[in-house]
C-alpha cells in the first residue's frame, strides 16, 4: 500500500489496541487542525488489557515500524497498557518522539479526595499507575482492574454486540473516577452516572502535549493557552446517529480493521464537540 507524503512535519502516527485511541485522535484533530494523521489500530489482537506483556510489545513495535516507514514527526500510544507495558523501551528504539496516555491522576487529585482508577489488568498491576498515584499523598485512589470491559467496547464497535456497562462496574463509592483505559471514555457520560461523580480521562492532556511537541500550538485556534478544558459531551446525542463534520484534518486509517475504526470515529456524535 502506498501513500502520498506530505513533508515530516504535518504527518502524526496514533496507535490503539483497537477503537479506544480514537478519543484520543479526536482531541488530537482539534488541538492541531492543520496535521495529517494516520490512526493504526490493531483492531485483531485487541483487548491488550490481558495479554502476555511480550505479545503487547510485539504487536505495538510492528505499528511503530509502520509509522517509521511512513516518515512521522510524532507517535501517540493512545492507549495505556502499551505505555504502560513498553513506551520506555520503544522510545529508545525508534528516531521519532513516543508520547505515551498517563491516566489522568493529577487533575482528579486536584479536586477529589476519594478516587476510583478504572484500568486494565495489565495497566492497573503496572508500576507506571502506582508511581503516578504515589505523587500524590493526599488523595485516596483504588485501582480497580476490569478484565473485560475493554473487549466488550470492542465487540460493541466491530459486531455490534450488546453492552451492559453496569456488569463491568464495581459499585465502589467515589468522588472521582479515572479512566486507565482509552476504550473507558467512549462512555465516560454512563460512567459519570454510574458512580454519580465527574470522571477524568487524559485524552486532552495528551493532544495538549503532542501539540507542545510540535511546537504548533501558535497554530492553533487557541494558541495563547495550553489550559485547554475537557471536552464536554451532550448526554443525549452520544450514539444516537452519525454526523457531518467539516475539517481541516486528514486522517488515513492502517491496521486490521481501519473501517471499523472510520466508522467508529464518524458515527460518534459526541466527537463534534471537540
Amino acid at each position: 500500500m502506498f501513500f502520498r507524503l506530505q513533508k515530516a512535519g504535518e504527518r502524526v502516527g496514533v496507535f490503539d489496541s483497537g477503537v479506544g485511541g480514537l478519543t484520543v485522535l479526536a482531541a488530537c484533530m482539534h488541538r492541531l487542525p492543520s496535521q495529517k494523521f494516520f490512526y493504526y489500530g490493531d483492531n485483531t489482537h485487541a483487548p491488550y488489557g490481558s495479554r502476555p506483556p511480550e505479545e503487547v510489545e510485539r504487536y505495538v513495535r510492528e505499528a511503530m515500524n509502520v509509522f517509521l516507514r511512513l516518515r512521522v514527526s510524532a507517535a501517540v500510544l493512545a492507549c495505556n497498557t502499551a505505555t504502560a507495558v513498553c513506551a520506555e523501551k520503544l522510545r529508545k528504539e525508534f528516531p521519532f518522539p513516543i508520547l505515551g496516555m498517563e491516566p489522568a491522576v493529577a487533575p482528579a487529585a486536584r479536586v477529589c479526595r476519594n478516587v476510583l482508577v478504572l484500568a486494565t489488568p495489565l495497566t492497573a498491576s503496572s508500576r507506571r499507575l502506582h508511581d503516578l498515584i504515589a505523587r500524590f499523598p493526599d488523595c485516596r485512589f483504588r485501582v480497580a482492574a476490569l478484565p473485560d470491559l475493554a473487549g466488550a467496547i470492542e465487540r460493541y464497535f466491530s459486531v455490534r454486540e450488546p453492552l451492559t456497562l453496569s456488569d463491568h462496574l464495581p459499585e465502589i463509592a467515589c468522588d472521582g473516577v479515572v479512566l486507565g483505559c482509552t476504550h473507558y471514555a467512549f462512555f465516560r457520560r454512563e460512567i459519570g452516572m454510574f458512580y454519580h461523580a465527574p470522571v477524568f480521562d487524559g485524552a486532552q492532556g495528551t493532544a495538549n502535549h503532542l501539540a507542545k511537541l510540535l511546537e504548533t500550538s501558535k497554530n492553533c485556534s487557541n494558541s495563547g493557552t495550553d489550559d485547554h478544558p475537557q471536552p464536554q459531551y451532550n448526554p443525549n446525542k452520544c450514539f444516537i446517529k452519525k454526523y457531518k463534520k467539516t475539517t481541516k484534518n486528514e486522517v488515513i486509517f492502517l491496521g486490521t480493521s481501519p473501517k471499523v475504526n472510520k466508522q467508529a470515529l464518524m458515527a460518534n456524535i459526541c466527537f463534534k464537540n471537540f
